[in-house]
């Protein structure tokens, strides 16, 4: 999600209260922009150092991946977030290393060391079907914020994989949108005109991308054993889009974390334990 300057929140509230269409457009722009990439943390430095590296072209782009562990292993695949990139998976890479498991990571369109300058949360999840297809079947896909809409999507349109994990998840197009809406500081009856923008800007080929980009309406194929981890402290999406994933997809796992946000959950190794037992509850033969 977009960070939003004090000074950039302040004019559009401001041009909301004399211009609506002048501040949807304005907000638009700010929607769409992906921003400088974020460096490696140096507490994710040493992990992200020892991957091994590829490349798969996506969209005219080339997306950097990364992989650790055996390559005989079962692989499962993680799915980073809006202005984040792969490093940030770092314990969660070694949680999984640790089960004997082989981690993959990509850095999406215009994220970390791949190219583009702009993406939508359909190329991330054309990205993930590309390293899927590289890499072969996986044990699970696990997706943060953005990226964990972009895995349940890719799921939805074939990705081979046995197990979801969404952590920090919205539950689709409006959900993101209203997130940014609050984060710009725009009042609720923007919302209508910000999302209809959002379409029409983002995915003019996509027909009814509202409810196409939407796991409530749409859910994962329910032969995909699913868990879904929030934090109530998380400010972005709060844990209710958690508990409406977890009713919209019967049978799945909920685990609701506190004091974690919606980042720092991705450091948390009770969470990284809570995944590997997510991903390990079934034997796999490779």
């Amino acid at each position: 999600m977009t960070r939003i300057p004090t000074t950039a929140r302040a004019g559009l509230a401001g041009l909301a209260a004399v211009a609506p269409p002048l501040a949807v457009e304005a907000a638009y722009r700010m929607f769409r922009h992906v921003g400088a990439p974020a460096p490696v943390r140096a507490v994710d430095r040493a992990v992200h150092d020892r991957a091994r590296r590829g490349r798969v072209h996506v969209h005219g782009n080339d997306v950097v991946a990364y992989s650790w562990g055996d390559p005989a292993a079962p692989p499962v695949l993680l799915a980073h977030g809006w202005q984040l990139r792969a490093s940030r998976f770092a314990v969660l890479v070694e949680a999984l290393e640790a089960a004997d498991l082989r981690p993959v990571a990509f850095d999406g369109p215009a994220h970390g060391a791949s190219s583009g300058r702009r993406t939508t949360v359909l190329e991330h999840a054309a990205a993930t079907r590309a390293v899927q297809e590289a890499t072969g079947p996986l044990a699970a896909v696990v997706g943060h914020s953005l990226g964990a809409l972009a895995a349940g999507l890719a799921l939805r349109d074939g990705l081979a994989a046995d197990r979801y994990v969404a952590i920090a998840a919205p539950t689709g197009f409006d959900s993101v949108v209203r997130a940014f809406r609050r984060q710009a500081g725009l009042p609720e009856r923007l919302h209508e005109p910000l999302c209809e923008r959002v379409a029409r800007g983002l995915f003019p080929d996509a027909a009814e991308a509202r409810d196409r980009l939407d796991l409530l309406r749409r859910p994962v194929p329910a032969a995909i054993p699913a868990l879904f981890v929030h934090d109530v402290d998380d400010t972005l999406q709060g844990p209710g889009e958690a508990r409406r994933l977890q009713a919209a997809h019967p049978g799945s796992e909920l685990l609701v974390t506190a004091g974690l946000g919606h980042n720092r959950v991705l450091d948390d190794h009770d969470v990284a334990s809570a995944v590997v037992r997510h991903v390990t509850t079934t034997a796999y033969a490779y």
